[in-house]
């Protein structure tokens, strides 16, 4: 039998049609990392992340090239092209109780992008797995006020 593994949403935004949240899975949220990185190095690229995170909340579903896009297998790129390459990944996902959200998995830039989507397919992969054994807990969290 598989031990039992922690899956925790981390609100980021609660928009019209969806929520965003950072993944956490056992502990470990890469997505959460990254966010407190950039906001700490590029306060700029983290406000036009986070614009751009509550303008795709505020929609069921969206897709815009420019901004937020699919790179394949279900994962989706939250962009900012200038004069930072910054990405955000993430994938969607319904959940009774929770509702509708966007689940941020990992970030990076434009040169680390191929092993970027990689790590995001695997994190979305194991969520998945995780969250289909009886034994995994889900737990919400919003930040404090």
């Amino acid at each position: 039998m598989k031990k039992p593994i922690e899956i925790t949403f981390h609100l980021l935004h609660l928009g019209a049609a969806r929520q965003v949240v950072t993944l956490s899975l056992d502990g470990q949220d890469p997505a959460a990392k990254f966010l407190t990185k950039l906001q700490k190095k590029d306060a700029n690229a983290y406000r036009s992340l986070k614009t751009r995170i509550r303008t795709v909340s505020e929609y069921d579903r969206y897709e815009n090239e420019q901004t937020f896009r699919l790179v394949g297998d279900g994962i989706y790129e939250f962009k900012r092209n200038n004069p930072k390459l910054i990405r955000l990944y993430a994938f969607y996902d319904d959940i009774d109780g929770v509702g509708q959200l966007i689940l941020c998995t990992n970030g990076g830039d434009k040169s680390s992008q191929p092993n970027d989507i990689k790590q995001a397919k695997a994190i979305r992969k194991a969520y998945l797995a995780a969250k289909e054994l009886p034994s995994t807990t889900l737990t919400y969290e919003e930040p404090d006020q």
